[in-house]
């Protein structure tokens, strides 16, 4: 196993275009790779998941978090400096797919030396003490398959509540919806770590990679533009979420590919609203004609 080096990038958008990047292009077969990394504050939701029904606008804009959608499957989950990422990237076989404790097992073991009492639940979770601190995902293009979760040591957990509570409207969409269970950090359990590098230099030292995995320039070119054509864009962070219907204010709003396709209101002015981007700087650009432009906005979103 080779340990992947991300040059110590904390940009989410970055690093979920490494996974998808080493899924597509590497070889695993002779060498499975493990990935560990820090992202800066920001929500990730899984790929058919409404981002609508996810996360709170509200909080996330006060807060300037960033909005990332993964390739994987699962729930939302919050990250922050205090929350370790880990992947591992291996070659596909069937008895793999949806085995998250066979990929898990190596970490849940060094986490019990450590004083943790980590298990997997029935949700493809690592908990200790009835308390998740380990959401994982999957995903596989039948050459290569990811299985990667979040570690939380000493995360904030106020914010991370925050930022995945309710919105002030109601949703109707089948998107897939996360379950909500309870969280606590690693830091709760022991007193090994007192930084999440700490936790991930003794992790790689548990799991004994045999060497580094490098990119290349070109490799490492190839990779940004993904963060930024892919990841960072509108059109698949907001425009992947299925169908939704959004019902606010006696206003109800649907959503196809992140665009406002039909409306319903006492407010002939929010017609114009058609075929504009359901976010809120969108939604405030295109009402500003309107005296009551700030009123009509708060209304819409």
């Amino acid at each position: 196993m080779l340990l992947v080096d991300n040059r110590n990038v904390t940009n989410p958008y970055i690093n979920l275009a490494i996974e998808e990047f080493l899924i597509r292009h590497c070889s695993a077969t002779n060498n499975d790779l493990l990935f560990m990394y820090i992202n800066e504050p920001c929500v990730v939701i899984g790929k058919n998941q409404s981002i609508y029904r996810e996360v709170n606008f509200h909080f996330l804009r006060n807060n300037e978090l960033k909005l990332c959608r993964r390739i994987s499957g699962g729930g939302a989950v919050y990250q922050d400096s205090g929350n370790l990422n880990f992947a591992f990237i291996s070659s596909f076989a069937e008895h793999k797919v949806n085995n998250y404790v066979w990929f898990n097992n190596p970490v849940m073991d060094a986490l019990r030396k450590a004083g943790v009492d980590a298990k997997a639940d029935t949700r493809n979770n690592i908990i200790c003490n009835g308390k998740k601190i380990s959401g994982n995902a999957q995903f596989t293009n039948r050459k290569n398959i990811i299985s990667h979760g979040t570690l939380l040591l000493n995360a904030n957990l106020q914010i991370l509540r925050n930022s995945l509570r309710t919105n002030n409207f109601s949703i109707e969409t089948k998107a897939v919806s996360s379950v909500r269970s309870p969280v606590e950090n690693i830091s709760t359990f022991t007193s090994m770590f007192t930084s999440v590098q700490e936790l991930r230099n003794y992790l790689v030292a548990e799991l004994k990679p045999e060497g580094f995995s490098q990119f290349s320039n070109e490799e490492w070119n190839a990779i940004t533009q993904l963060a930024s054509k892919k990841f960072e864009s509108y059109e698949w962070n907001y425009g992947r979420s299925p169908r939704t219907v959004i019902s606010k204010n006696e206003i109800k709003v649907e959503v196809e590919n992140g665009c406002v396709v039909k409306i319903e209101s006492y407010y002939p002015e929010l017609n114009i609203l058609k075929g504009y981007r359901y976010e809120h700087n969108a939604i405030k650009k295109a009402l500003e004609i309107f005296p009551n432009a700030s009123s009509l906005t708060e209304l819409v979103f």
